[in-house]
């Protein structure tokens, strides 16, 4: 299905392109921001890509609020930027599954800039810029992705690789469940309070990641040991930084666990091949800057 109008609703719009049925690639013949007057649903569907790798210049950026989906398995979205939404920036949750986030770019979210909740699996983020760019980030304590169950069963198949987090107060990620993550050849950098942050049974793979910040170094990973809220077996080996750290020492496992194949390069090839690709192309002069962005 084609969008060809940049208006929140009505006819040729994303989100009209959204409420119809299920089995479908959404197509842009417009680009430009979509300014969205309420959340932008993706609700018990399924088999649904949205490739704004299709738009004209400049892409396609969905400003103001969330990117929303609820309930759906089989959902693509890449090349998609989201901006300075009221809440989360893009929100993944209620047992969605075979969800992948690619070549999209979040920032100066009210809240998460995504946020993985609720009975969800099987879920990819990939190439990705989580970012903010208010220069009082820290005071606003700006978080750029909460994977967490609360009280629903535990998310779980979860991949983050090639992304990069970038001038955030906290949780980059945080993950808050007990389930299997994989966390490799990411770039964290510029951090408030800390980097990543695992808890509450929380296990898999930490691996080839590059960590870089002035801010508080030693907590490039924190592993919570508080009781209830202690993280699980991780595996943390292979990472660069930040600094002459070296957060590999907090390994708890011996072996990797086993995921789906993913391709891994050494730390040291992280970082260029991170800055050179990462985001919704072309890049806006927001990316261009948050790439830029050094400690």
């Amino acid at each position: 299905m084609e969008v060809t109008s940049l208006a929140d609703s009505g006819a040729g719009t994303l989100r009209e392109a959204l409420g119809k049925g299920n089995n479908r690639r959404i197509v842009f013949k417009v680009g430009g921001t979509v300014k969205l007057r309420s959340r932008l649903s993706i609700r018990r569907k399924s088999f649904i890509t949205i490739d704004g790798s299709t738009a004209p210049d400049p892409g396609i950026t969905l400003q103001g609020h969330t990117l929303y989906i609820r309930g759906s398995h089989d959902i693509i979205v890449t090349h998609i930027r989201v901006r300075d939404s009221v809440s989360d920036g893009i929100l993944v949750w209620d047992g969605s599954h075979n969800v992948v986030i690619d070549h999209c770019s979040v920032t100066d979210s009210a809240d998460e800039n995504i946020n993985i909740t609720e009975d969800t699996h099987d879920v990819t983020v990939s190439w990705c810029i989580i970012g903010d760019t208010r220069s009082n980030s820290f005071a606003l304590k700006s978080k750029g992705m909460l994977i967490a169950n609360f009280k629903k069963p535990a998310v779980t198949n979860v991949s983050l690789h090639h992304n990069l987090f970038v001038n955030l107060f906290q949780r980059s990620p945080q993950v808050s469940t007990a389930g299997l993550f994989d966390i490799r050849n990411n770039v964290i950098r510029d951090w408030g309070a800390y980097g990543i942050r695992m808890r509450q049974g929380a296990w898999g793979n930490i691996v080839n990641n590059v960590f870089d910040t002035k801010n508080n170094p030693e907590k490039a990973i924190i592993l919570a040991s508080d009781g209830i809220s202690s993280a699980g077996a991780l595996y943390i080996q292979g990472n660069q930084g930040p600094g002459t750290g070296d957060v590999n020492s907090l390994s708890t496992a011996p072996n990797p666990f086993s995921v789906a194949s993913a391709v891994t390069e050494p730390a040291m090839e992280t970082e260029r091949k991170v800055l050179e690709r990462v985001g919704a192309l072309p890049r806006d002069a927001i990316d261009s800057l948050l790439v830029r962005r050094t400690p």
